[in-house]
């Protein structure tokens, strides 16, 4: 209740006991005077919501002070289907002012107030709102997942408007993905729903808007302008400015790809202005750094900063570390609940399953019993009771293992689950890295770009030597900036490729050279204590080696790895043992159909029973801050899965630690 509670009171403050005057359709003047007409119980808290709902997409600012004072009704006449309704509600409005983190965790309440009440309807509206959060956050698989549970929903309770506006969201996921003939799918079945519905329709402008999309990635471009010019009427006919802002976007996108940058200027900027009206970060996101970019194309340096400030505020808004973080603990808690219910429920069941065996072995019991007092059938009552025993401890040991079996399933289960939410997470995490990296290389360019062209100082004409100097350095570090943010978002282009279709093509590899290479990057990573004799470095490398197919970057990965862990324990030696001089041997030798690399320190060494758990994720011996407990787990997994090789370790506590590499040649 102190978490709904402190949900509710985030948004603003609570309207006075009338509602809002304003008017904005004939629809909400109506339902204006049916809800003064209302009596004060619960159906004036679904009155009060059906009134609030149609603020949504010109005045979301009254949508929240109304569904706020919904709430309050609806705890005071202990309605839980209106408190649920009007926490989704909410929902809805924090996630389009960008408020990810609060959006999930009232969409999630509202989802279990709707299935402990029973509203099916309210059930389908959470659904579908925590499938448009995970949409903003780029985790299309969850969000089509959201929507199917809320298209059946819908589908149950006869809203075929609603059914619509599911199967255009799953569409523009699809579209998302590139799986284009399955978006455009979608996008004809809702459009087919639609053109039954009297105008204006539900859905309308964002289903002819999301069908734009496709034929735009398809490169039917008129089609597409055309789709968007009909939304952009269907907006005007229900003052729905956050689906006329998006659409203003699409139009400016596609000019842009049609290199018409004055009409994709003046769209982007209408764009840029309707989504300020309403508050809707993403829309206010995409336009800014379009403007910037088509800013920066005609050299007006200052307002390509504007936009790009303006883009920056919105990202940080939408997508900081505090929000990431917040929504990774919220949706992580929320999975934990469910397979713990989805536990608790399996062992209630196989818990009946025991209850009634034992209530059967009961019965056989008295069964057996009256057949042993019968002196007539005492000898064939005694064999029945002998096989009827043997049945049941045949049948209560095979129960046992299977009930073994079911936890150890579980646990696996629980594993899996953890781990496929991880992953998601932190590939939806490395994709938002693009933006801040993008924003780092387009600042670098501009400010060259002002370099070149302002004065040396104010006041002077000519800058002097010391001025140029200095300008120089300045331009050649904006360089090196942009270098590395260059160098930064290919990397992570080239993760997320990989988590998309898999390893990348294995090419011929030079081990000595990729070897040498990742040693001198792992020095360079792991300095030594100022004073401290340096590590000596045996190399060993067996000359005319053959190469190997491989993919260097992954491959170099696991070997610089294994470098800086062999360094960090000969520096932790070191700094117990003044005298002791650090030893790290690098080898390679050909073996029979194989390539064999040994890495080997005299450092700290592992005990046993660390060295069989050195390959396991997360498990790490180093201080809090100091590893992940991933680069041996994360090396394994390139050696032995990526390459078709194996990895083993030799250690001896306070000796050495030998790691031992054999790649098929």
């Amino acid at each position: 209740m102190l978490v709904a509670r402190w949900l509710v009171l985030s948004g603003g403050l609570l309207l006075a006991a009338q509602p809002l005057r304003a008017a904005q359709t004939p629809a909400t003047d109506s339902l204006r005077r049916v809800y003064e007409r209302t009596p004060a119980d619960s159906s004036r808290v679904l009155a009060l919501l059906k009134l609030a709902y149609t603020y949504r997409a010109s005045k979301p600012d009254s949508t929240m002070a109304l569904a706020q004072q919904a709430w309050q009704l609806a705890r005071r006449y202990n309605f839980d289907k209106g408190r649920g309704r009007a926490q989704s509600m909410m929902g809805i409005v924090l996630r389009e002012r960008g408020e990810l983190p609060k959006a999930f965790a009232n969409q999630t309440i509202a989802l279990q107030l709707s299935r402990d009440t029973h509203d099916l309807e309210g059930e389908a509206a959470s659904l579908n709102a925590l499938g448009n959060i995970s949409f903003d956050l780029r985790q299309y698989r969850q969000a089509i997942r959201y929507y199917e549970l809320s298209q059946a929903l819908f589908q149950r309770t006869h809203q075929s408007a609603w059914v619509a506006g599911a199967l255009t969201n799953q569409g523009s996921c699809y579209e998302r993905l590139n799986v284009v003939d399955s978006a455009l799918l979608r996008q004809r079945q809702a459009q087919d729903l639609l053109a039954r519905f009297p105008r204006p329709k539900l859905a309308e402008a964002l289903a002819l808007r999301n069908m734009g999309r496709v034929q735009a990635r398809l490169g039917h471009y008129p089609e597409a302008l055309s789709y968007y010019r009909r939304s952009l009427r269907e907006t005007a006919l229900t003052n729905d400015l956050r689906n006329r802002s998006m659409a203003y976007y699409r139009m400016a996108d596609l000019y842009h790809t049609l290199h018409q940058p004055d009409s994709s200027l003046l769209y982007a900027r209408r764009a840029l202005q309707t989504a300020q009206r309403v508050s809707y970060r993403i829309t206010v996101l995409d336009a800014g750094n379009l403007l910037a970019r088509l800013y920066q194309a005609r050299n007006n340096l200052d307002s390509a900063y504007r936009y790009q400030g303006l883009a920056i505020a919105a990202h940080d808004s939408l997508f900081g570390p505090d929000k990431f973080r917040q929504l990774q603990l919220l949706a992580f808690n929320e999975q934990q609940r469910q397979l713990q219910q989805r536990a608790e429920h399996k062992l209630q069941t196989a818990s009946y399953q025991r209850m009634a065996l034992l209530a059967a072995l009961g019965f056989c019991a008295l069964i057996a019993a009256s057949l042993w007092r019968t002196t007539y059938h005492q000898r064939r009552a005694n064999r029945l009771l002998n096989e009827r025993n043997a049945e049941i401890e045949a049948q209560r040991n095979a129960l046992d293992q299977a009930l073994t079996e079911l936890r150890t399933m579980q646990d696996q289960l629980v594993a899996a689950e953890k781990w496929s939410f991880v992953g998601e997470l932190s590939a939806g995490i490395a994709h938002e890295l693009q933006n801040p990296l993008a924003f780092m290389r387009n600042f670098a360019a501009v400010s060259e770009a002002l370099l070149d062209q302002g004065p040396a100082l104010p006041g002077t004409d000519q800058p002097s030597g010391l001025e140029q100097k200095i300008m120089a350095g300045l331009k050649q570090n904006l360089r090196e900036i942009s270098q590395h943010g260059q160098r930064a978002s290919s990397i992570i282009t080239n993760m997320l490729a990989h988590a998309r279709t898999g390893s990348s093509a294995p090419e011929p590899t030079d081990l000595n050279a990729l070897l040498a290479e990742s040693l001198r990057l792992a020095g360079l990573s792991t300095p030594g204590p100022a004073g401290a004799a340096a590590v000596q470095l045996d190399v060993e490398l067996a000359p005319h080696l053959e190469p190997v197919p491989a993919v260097p970057q992954e491959l170099g990965r696991a070997f610089l790895n294994l470098f800086t862990n062999a360094l960090h324990a000969v520096r932790h030696r070191q700094a117990d043992e003044p005298t002791y001089q650090p030893v790290v041997r690098v080898q390679t030798r050909r073996a029979e159909g194989a390539v064999e690399i040994r890495v080997r320190d005299n450092g700290i060494g592992m005990s046993a029973e660390v060295a069989a758990q050195v390959f396991q994720p997360f498990f790490t011996t180093k201080p809090m801050g100091e590893g992940t407990g991933l680069g041996l787990s994360l090396s394994y997994d390139i050696i032995t899965k990526g390459h078709g090789g194996t990895l083993t370790v030799e250690s001896e506590e306070g000796e050495f630690t030998e790691f031992t590499v054999r790649l098929p040649a």
